[in-house]
């Protein structure tokens, strides 16, 4: 049974990421790797680090989601008959 990954990229968006790691690792480390260990290494830091972004995202978006919501009460509240 395999578990539901948290973070999804699209196949475009997987390509452009893939070729961002291979170049890296070219770049930096000298080693040229394939597609297949390119993969393995996104789904590694996906799974490993993908828990703690996808986290902070939701912890930075409490804020202005409080904010919004409160606009939009107090903007029905002005439409009330008195």
């Amino acid at each position: 049974m395999s578990k539901e990954k948290l973070i999804n990229l699209s196949k475009e968006d997987e390509d452009i990421v893939l070729d961002s790691l291979r170049s890296y690792m070219s770049e930096e480390f000298d080693v040229d790797i394939g597609n297949l260990p390119a993969k393995f290494l996104l789904d590694f830091i996906i799974e490993t680090i993908g828990p703690t972004i996808y986290n902070q995202v939701i912890e930075d978006m409490e804020p202005w989601l409080y904010d919004r919501f409160t606009g939009i009460l107090e903007d029905m509240h002005a439409f009330k008959k008195d």
